[in-house]
């Protein structure tokens, strides 16, 4: 070996050993914050219940949601105003998506709230990151809940589920109404 390439590989060898002893240790430390905490086994019942408590709690925000936005649509003044023009309609469109959007944003924050609450997350951002990536099926597993409580994220990967699905139907909904609402405009006899 040439005497310049082992002064250079001199040199480098230190750096390189802090190096991975600085990652070794911020992986260490990483580790330990997510590590999930010790709990105590929790009734499966208990668990079950908090799951249907926040499929219901969730479900009435879609709701509420859903009745919103379709008599928002059924108004007349609605259809005699917006329809008559392509800006109203979408207009009509955009506003839905985004009341739709913000309504599954709650719902990921409820859980997360919830999963801070019972102590499962260290901080809430954590919570929020967890609960949004398996609302929404992503699942990445860089998080996950305690053993014990690993039921709630059963519960939580179903709710959202069922309100992407819903959502999604809510959306379609909202499409169709503004498309019949140009049609009856078209139809309509002039004065």
């Amino acid at each position: 070996m040439k005497p310049a390439h082992r002064r250079q590989r001199q040199r480098l060898t230190p750096a390189l050993l802090a190096g991975i002893a600085l990652l070794s240790s911020l992986a260490q430390s990483a580790t330990a914050a997510t590590a999930p905490a010790r709990c105590a086994a929790p009734n499966i019942l208990l668990q079950v219940l908090i799951c249907g408590a926040m499929l219901l709690s969730t479900c009435l925000l879609q709701l509420a949601i859903t009745v919103l936005l379709s008599e928002f649509t059924h108004q007349q003044r609605l259809v005699s105003r917006w329809a008559s023009r392509v800006q109203g309609r979408a207009l009509v469109v955009l506003l839905g998506a985004g009341l739709i959007a913000l309504a599954l944003l709650v719902d990921i924050l409820l859980w997360a709230l919830l999963f801070k609450g019972l102590g499962l997350m260290p901080t809430l951002e954590t919570s929020v990151y967890f609960s949004g990536a398996t609302f929404t099926t992503v699942g990445y597993g860089d998080l996950t809940l305690p053993r014990c409580w690993q039921l709630l994220s059963v519960g939580l990967a179903v709710n959202g589920l069922l309100l992407a699905g819903w959502s999604t139907a809510l959306l379609v909904f909202l499409v169709q109404r503004t498309m019949e609402l140009r049609l009856q405009n078209q139809s309509k006899p002039e004065h």
